[in-house]
């Protein structure tokens, strides 16, 4: 099954959002002591882009994201996250 364009504009804008992370992380290395770990924060940005396509979905404008969309975009983005981090 072919990817559509909104399905990889919403994984590469995840990826991406973990490189950014990656980056102020590794200015503010205090941050990684916070509540929520780094890792974690696509899962927000994740969430935000998500409802927004479930409202273009909803509307019948564009198809909805699969769990596998999320899964592939949200897990590289912290793998991402913690790579940039670790070293």
């Amino acid at each position: 099954m072919a990817l559509s364009r909104i399905r990889l504009l919403y994984i590469g804008a995840v990826l991406v959002s973990g490189i950014a992370i990656g980056f102020l992380v590794r200015q503010n290395p205090e941050w990684q002591q916070m509540a929520v770990p780094p890792a974690a924060w696509p899962f927000a940005v994740s969430l935000v882009i998500d409802l927004i396509i479930g409202q273009m979905a909803a509307q019948g404008r564009t198809e909805p994201l699969t769990m596998t969309d999320r899964f592939i975009a949200v897990i590289g983005a912290g793998v991402i996250v913690t790579l940039m981090t670790a070293v």
